[in-house]
């Protein structure tokens, strides 16, 4: 740490100045403050440590300068007339502390510690909220999909605004890491994000928990409690499966959207918050209403801006994106696993009903398994491993799409899984017609017939 000292008297000076330099200070200590200011207007220091009088310019003023050239530069006044006046002013043009002659140099060192740690916490709190920026933002969200690209430019222009939002997807799609992106990109972001599942507590404790209740309000109330309404206030709140929220809840939340207050269990007085609302649900909330299970009333309250999450497996091509970010998230320093092409294809062609949740599950476990940097197939859990039945319901579902016929569709499905049954074997015609359970001579027909006998020579079809 680089320490300026501006004192006028000598010895003062020299026993602060040798001090300092014992502990590992880097300092400068000079006399007249006049000097010290063009000194100071040149190299950089991370403390000053100036006298209020000195010569040729009052110590305030001197501060007033300092604290105009370089504001983030750390200020200790030191003075043998020390008034409340003195002080309070010192305070007001930036001071980091006060300090009254006479002193000792022990006391002038604790406030320097003081000082590293008051630093200390301030850069980690810089670095905290950079972090948070970093995680939150767009980039974190992986995806190169037309539809998540779709949900990028939604957030993009509903995150400045304060209107409420309700995001849609299945379980595992990343509804939270749409909510903190929301939030940590818009005005609110210095302020609470708060998080509450509606699933996670049954109904007489869910009360409760969101608004919060009085002393003596029930049995074991022993004292006043905020709910997370309250908490989040100047913030956001995030509802996580708002469709479990009971019937007898619904009508308090549409209150706190209409009204922005809320009373606590017990109370009576009313009280007002500013909030923005974030939603999630995993089901069709509309449906809901209609079957009298949800208020239709709150459903178009919340869906004020709805972001529809797609399921993985209706944007296969960031699969090897969101692999890629896990693997860097889960692989020790310095380790680099790959997935090879065979096992990467596995990991594509699989549906995830459980969705990015899934897929982050796996490979965080074969990662943590595999001792290898090269992630064979046998690596992956069983579940993986496709059947060719599977194969083939994939490969229908394309053929229906793609063909111009009924006719053409079922050509195309027969050579598919002829090809399919060929590369299961290895190459081997009894085994592929063992597969598909039909006749060698069938099954040699049938090659022959859709021309895939280059296919067979390829790979040594054993006659």
């Amino acid at each position: 740490m680089k320490v300026l000292i501006v004192e006028d008297e000598k010895i003062k000076r020299i026993t602060l100045t040798d001090a300092l330099l014992k502990q590992g200070y880097a300092v400068l200590a000079m006399e007249n403050p006049i000097e010290a200011l063009n000194i100071f207007k040149e190299r950089e220091f991370d403390v000053v440590i100036t006298d209020i009088r000195l010569p040729h310019m009052d110590g305030l003023d001197f501060l007033k300068e300092i604290k105009t050239l370089k504001p983030e530069t750390t200020a200790i006044v030191m003075t043998a007339y020390a008034t409340i006046d003195t002080a309070i002013k010192a305070m007001k043009l930036g001071a980091y502390d006060y300090i009254t002659k006479p002193f000792s140099s022990e006391e002038l060192l604790l406030i320097l510690e003081r000082l590293k740690d008051f630093r200390r916490l301030v850069e980690e709190n810089i670095k905290l909220k950079q972090e948070i920026t970093e995680r939150y933002s767009f980039g974190n969200i992986i995806g190169k999909s037309k539809k998540m690209r779709d949900v990028y430019e939604l957030i993009k222009t509903v995150a400045p605004s304060d209107a409420t939002t309700l995001i849609i997807g299945e379980s595992g799609t990343g509804k939270e890491l749409i909510a903190n992106a929301i939030h940590y990109n818009s005005p609110r972001k210095d302020n609470p994000l708060i998080k509450f599942s509606c699933s996670a507590l049954a109904e007489t404790l869910l009360e409760s928990e969101l608004f919060g209740h009085e002393k003596g309000a029930f049995t074991g109330a022993v004292k006043e409690r905020k709910g997370r309404f309250e908490l989040a206030n100047n913030g956001s709140i995030f509802l996580d499966d708002i469709d479990d929220i009971p019937l007898s809840m619904q009508t308090k939340l549409l209150r706190v959207l209409q009204e922005k207050e809320i009373e606590r269990v017990g109370g009576t007085k009313t009280i007002k918050i500013d909030i923005r609302i974030i939603c999630a649900t995993k089901v069709d909330l509309l449906k809901l209403a209609k079957q009298g299970k949800f208020r239709e009333d709150l459903y178009y309250r919340l869906n004020i801006v709805p972001i529809k999450l797609p399921p993985l497996r209706d944007r296969k091509e960031d699969i090897p994106l969101l692999v890629e970010y896990l693997l860097n998230k889960y692989s020790s320093k310095g380790e680099k696993k790959t997935f090879c092409p065979e096992a990467m294809k596995l990991l594509i062609n699989y549906d995830w009903p459980g969705n990015v949740r899934e897929l982050e599950n796996v490979v965080e476990r074969v990662v943590t398994l595999t001792r290898s940097n090269d992630i064979r197939v046998e690596d992956l859990p069983d579940f993986l491993m496709t059947s060719p039945e599977k194969l083939c319901d994939r490969h229908l579902i394309d053929v229906m799409t793609e063909a111009v016929s009924f006719e053409a569709a079922i050509k195309d499905m027969e050579k598919r899984l002829l090809i399919l049954a060929i590369e299961k074997a290895g190459g081997n015609k009894s085994e592929a017609a063992r597969i598909l359970k039909m006749k060698r001579e069938t099954l040699r027909d049938k090659v022959e017939k859709y021309g895939i006998l280059e296919l067979s020579q390829t790979m040594k079809v054993k006659s």
